[in-house]
């Protein structure tokens, strides 16, 4: 029907009676026990140790060493590329340099040998290191500029200031000495007319010349430019250097027996200084030496009879000295001697018939070639060598 068979009577009330139909009891039907099922343990079902399971080490894995690890542990020097500081690279280069020189030497700032350890280690600023293989060739070039009055040469003087680049171009400007000189075997060489002590290598240095094949000193040739001091032993230690040429100048002192130990030395050209002293007989061993030319001198003692055996020698003078003795006959051994000249000393006696058998004579099928050979020979005076003209010498002086 229309309506629903219940009627109510009344309308609802707004608000219900004040207790339900149906009571509910004190607690719910299923009271909860004291407390949830779930509980908590006092502690966590898994207990955590006291310390993670992976205990750390004391210090983390990677820990840092006390300084971090791309940044050098010592300071490194002046030349920063030997890897030396400066304490060291002085140590080694003064090791390396008492092979060359007397470590006295070296070790006194008031000599040649000094002074070029100072500089080496504080003021040069190309910079040599111990490991170099040409620093001791440095080093004795130096010594060499030291000992021979470098400073007050006619040209090719070291800039006083090392490091200022305006004194080093006018140094440089100043300079026009070039090892240049004939050379009959025409090796390959280069060279410079840089001022001496320059930042450069010390083959273009003015005067000297190198080997293009391992750039070691080939020659030294200076002529009138005013080289005075004395020539250092030191040199000994150019193994390669052919030409010792120091002609014109102020060089004093003697000639050091240890340049005798040079193996390619083909010319030795002191002429016209003051040198003194006699002439080493170890120079007599020099294998391969064409030219001994002393002239104008003060050398004294005799011509010793080692000269003889020296077998390519072509060229010697040795005129304008205070020789004494004789000429030895061994001199008769030159079979290529084209120049021998010995007057203005005090030679005396007879020139050996041997060297007259070489003036310009076939002996045996073999061509002798002695084109000049003077001496005193004039009577009249206190020393005199006798040789006839021209059957002997060729000019009496």
């Amino acid at each position: 029907s229309g309506l629903p068979t219940n009627i109510p009577t009344r309308p609802p009330s707004r608000t219900p009676t004040a207790p339900p139909s149906v009571t509910p009891s004190g607690l719910p039907t299923n009271i909860p026990t004291g407390l949830p099922s779930n509980i908590p343990t006092d502690s966590p079902s898994s207990t955590p140790t006291r310390l993670p399971t992976v205990t750390p080490s004391t210090l983390p894995s990677n820990s840092p060493s006390d300084l971090p690890s791309n940044i050098p542990q010592r300071v490194l020097g002046r030349c920063a590329l030997c890897g030396f500081t400066d304490e060291n690279r002085n140590d080694e280069i003064f090791n390396v340099l008492s092979t060359v020189s007397d470590p006295d030497d070296i070790n006194d700032a008031s000599t040649p040998q000094g002074q070029c350890f100072n500089w080496i280690v504080d003021e040069d600023l190309f910079c040599s290191c111990p490991q170099d293989s040409k620093i001791a060739q440095r080093y004795v070039m130096c010594v060499f500029y030291h000992s021979t009055d470098g400073g007050n040469w006619n040209e090719c003087n070291a800039p006083k200031n090392m490091t200022d680049v305006a004194e080093i171009a006018a140094a440089n400007a100043n300079c026009s000495i070039a090892g240049d000189g004939i050379d009959s075997f025409n090796r390959a060489t280069f060279y410079g007319t840089d001022a001496w002590l320059t930042p450069v290598d010390e083959c273009l240095w003015g005067g000297l010349a190198c080997r293009n094949s391992s750039s070691r000193v080939d020659r030294i040739e200076f002529e009138s430019s005013g080289l005075g001091g004395t020539v250092p032993s030191e040199l000994q230690y150019l193994t390669e250097l052919r030409f010792l040429i120091m002609e014109e100048g102020g060089t004093t002192g003697t000639i050091p027996s240890e340049i005798a130990t040079i193996p390619l030395l083909h010319i030795i050209d002191l002429n016209f200084n003051a040198m003194t002293g006699s002439i080493p007989v170890e120079i007599y061993d020099i294998p391969f030496l064409f030219q001994l030319d002393l002239n104008d001198n003060l050398f004294s003692g005799t011509i010793a009879t080692e000269i003889g055996s020296i077998q390519f020698l072509q060229f010697v003078q040795l005129e304008g000295n205070e020789l004494t003795g004789t000429i030895p006959s061994e001199m008769g051994d030159l079979k290529f001697l084209k120049t021998f000249e010995a007057y203005n000393n005090k030679l005396m006696g007879s020139m050996p018939e041997e060297v007259c058998a070489n003036r310009n004579q076939t002996v045996d099928d073999e061509v002798r070639r002695l084109q000049r050979l003077t001496v005193d020979c004039n009577v009249s005076e206190i020393f005199f060598v006798n040789c006839s003209v021209p059957e002997c010498c060729t000019s009496c002086q």
